[in-house]
């Protein structure tokens, strides 16, 4: 009888063994999948800093600066995106003094895929914006809402928007909409619309334009955006 009871209570003890080792597993397969999606979220900031912030030859440090992350943690993230084949880490300057530029991979065909696909998820929070302004999507090259519309709703005086034109013979159908559109908003709309040749002449001095491509949402036309972004980054 004790035989059995030790048999019983050893095989009682492995179950246990063996469960406890299938919670540990999941619980570790849970941990690396958040580790991973952290990771992936950190790397596609990285992207989208590089592609939006026109002003500035970013660095290793400038980056973990700017996403406010340790140099460390932008080393591995961006080694991680040159594997990608997404970025260029390039060594500028003298053997001891030497810093890596980053920069955007243009000849990489999935490099614009995947920026387009970030642009799109960031548009699609502002699904309330995105219908007020829905008129303007076969209209114009790209849409930038950006400004204090987007942090402060409520305290913000009003809606600012920046439209690529391109075609000038929309500029009379654009500022109709507007007018169509404003009747439906309680806040004014601020809204500059400019042809592509402007907007070039603009971005090499008006830092409220080049502030607006940085912290602004592109809400319709992400490929026509990121276009030109590689156009006046060469």
């Amino acid at each position: 009888m004790c035989v059995d009871v030790i048999r019983i209570l050893g095989n009682f003890f492995i179950q246990k063994k063996k469960g406890l080792n299938r919670l540990l597993s999941n619980k570790l397969i849970v941990i690396n999948w958040k580790i991973n999606t952290m990771v992936i979220k950190k790397s596609y900031e990285i992207l989208k800093t590089l592609l939006k912030d026109i002003s500035s030859r970013h660095t290793v440090t400038s980056l973990s600066k700017e996403r406010k992350i340790s140099r460390v943690g932008s080393w591995k993230l961006l080694k991680e995106l040159e594997k990608e084949n997404l970025v260029l880490l390039t060594s500028m300057g003298s053997e001891k003094t030497s810093v890596l530029q980053v920069s955007l991979k243009w000849d990489n065909p999935l490099l614009e895929k995947t920026l387009a696909l970030l642009l799109t998820e960031d548009a699609l929070k502002q699904s309330k914006w995105r219908y007020n302004f829905k008129e303007f999507e076969n209209q114009v090259g790209f849409l930038i809402l950006f400004g204090s519309i987007l942090h402060s709703p409520k305290e913000a005086n009003d809606i600012d928007i920046l439209n690529l034109v391109s075609n000038e013979g929309n500029f009379v159908k654009i500022g109709k909409i507007i007018t169509d559109i404003q009747v439906t908003q309680n806040k004014k709309i601020h809204a500059i619309n400019l042809t592509e040749k402007e907007l070039k002449r603009e971005l090499k001095h008006n830092k409220a334009y080049i502030e607006a491509l940085k912290k602004g949402v592109v809400l319709f036309g992400q490929e026509n955006f990121i276009k030109f972004i590689k156009e006046i980054s060469r």
